[in-house]
């Protein structure tokens, strides 16, 4: 009988918490110093990273540009793994809060769009995180 009273403590515990965050009284919660980001691998047919040469990407559906500028070495190091930013917990000045966010990602070698695909972005009271998407991009070169 013990157990089930501490379940239904913690539930109601968890529960309470959500409440809280979900209003969007952030105050009280608190953060880790973890960065979080939402990226997406482009891969080719072979399953080989593809180093675009940029990226763009747009909230939907009012089309705002949320493409951030990125200096030499980290591009390099993008285009070298094949993995580039959708968004991240510096976004959350840019994109409300509690809220599903559409972005649509586009990739690009030379002026060709090679990779377009749609995403959902959410933040909580601290943290980014992807509601849905695909991760990986496959496309032809």
């Amino acid at each position: 009988m013990k157990c089930i009273a501490y379940i239904l403590l913690a539930g109601i515990a968890a529960l309470s918490c959500d409440k809280t965050e979900s209003k969007g009284d952030c105050g009280s919660v608190a953060c880790t110093e973890v960065f979080m980001s939402v990226s997406v691998k482009v891969i080719d047919t072979e399953g080989k990273p593809v180093a675009l040469d940029s990226i763009k990407v747009t909230r939907l559906p009012d089309q705002e540009d949320l493409t951030r500028e990125y200096d030499e070495e980290t591009w390099r190091v993008f285009s070298k793994a094949g993995s580039y930013p959708i968004a991240d917990d510096s976004d959350g000045g840019r994109l409300p809060r509690h809220t599903d966010i559409n972005v649509k990602f586009r990739g690009y070698i030379e002026s060709r769009e090679v990779a377009n695909s749609d995403y959902v972005v959410t933040f909580d009271c601290c943290h980014i995180g992807l509601v849905s998407g695909e991760r990986e991009l496959v496309v032809s070169r």
